[in-house]
């Protein structure tokens, strides 16, 4: 029988705790330089100290950029729902801004530590799942893979050698301890953890010279338009609202409400 189907109740731990016990460790692999490197650097959505975000794209010139990761927590009487997104100015195919998430479904157990029982990734429209048995962990973190120039992300697998390949740029949650797993010879580096509420904040702020064009997408003048995670639903199941609904429809199970203990997000994610 599924685990899923087998999860019971536990208490709560910390939502600081959780999210940096289960934060990935990142590899990418980019022998770009200048301006192109500086496109695979995922970072803050106001990187350049203001939030008017159809000027990202032109800014990436004059501001230096620092890893930075968003996340999300929810929590059910069984899961804790771990979402971790990297935005980038610039998209490698020529257009502003570029999205990309990570969903988990961890698990509680008794013991205060969790199980993965999925991985769910979003990258260029495009959904992706792993068993969570199946992704492979390094002191505990799930091992992603970030594409150069269209920011792709997938999940490793379990046998995966990534971070023992040379030229890897390795990249872990600051004040992370990385074990002997981690030999690349390309260096390692930190990314910041910051809560994805501090850009859910300013969700209604739509216009022109604003954060958003439209409900959920960042304004623009490119033709192209990239999303927030609010605004990503797979068959009516929406990434931010309907987490463990979205764990069930991917793992086979029938898809019932579940029982969120902690939501920040339920509330307000239609749009207006």
């Amino acid at each position: 029988m599924p685990a899923l189907l087998l999860a019971q109740p536990v208490s709560a731990i910390a939502a600081p705790d959780i999210v940096k016990q289960w934060a990935p460790v990142v590899c990418q692999s980019d022998s770009s330089d200048g301006l192109a490197a500086k496109q695979n650097v995922f970072t803050l959505v106001n990187y350049d100290l203001d939030w008017q975000l159809n000027n990202n794209w032109y800014n990436l010139y004059f501001y230096p950029l620092a890893h930075a990761m968003y996340y999300s927590v929810v929590e059910s009487d069984t899961h804790y729902y771990l979402g971790y997104y990297q935005y980038y100015p610039r998209h490698g195919r020529g257009h502003e801004h570029a999205m990309t998430g990570v969903l988990l479904a961890v698990r509680k157990l008794p013991d205060n530590t969790g199980a993965l029982d999925l991985l769910v990734t979003y990258s260029n429209g495009k959904w992706k799942t792993r068993d969570g048995g199946r992704v492979f962990l390094t002191d505990g973190h799930p091992v992603l893979q970030l594409r150069a120039g269209t920011h792709a992300v997938a999940a490793a697998g379990k046998n995966s050698r990534l971070l023992r390949k040379k030229n890897m740029q390795v990249l872990s949650a600051a004040g992370s301890r990385l074990g002997s797993d981690h030999q690349s010879g390309a260096g390692y580096m930190d990314y910041v953890l910051l809560p994805l509420t501090a850009l859910w904040e300013r969700r209604q702020d739509i216009g022109q010279g604003r954060v958003f064009s439209r409900w959920g997408y960042f304004d623009s003048y490119n033709a192209v338009r990239v999303s927030a995670p609010w605004a990503w639903e797979y068959r009516r199941l929406n990434w931010l609202m309907n987490p463990g609904e979205l764990t069930l429809y991917f793992t086979g199970q029938p898809v019932k409400a579940c029982n969120y203990l902690n939501h920040p997000y339920q509330a307000g994610t239609g749009k207006k």
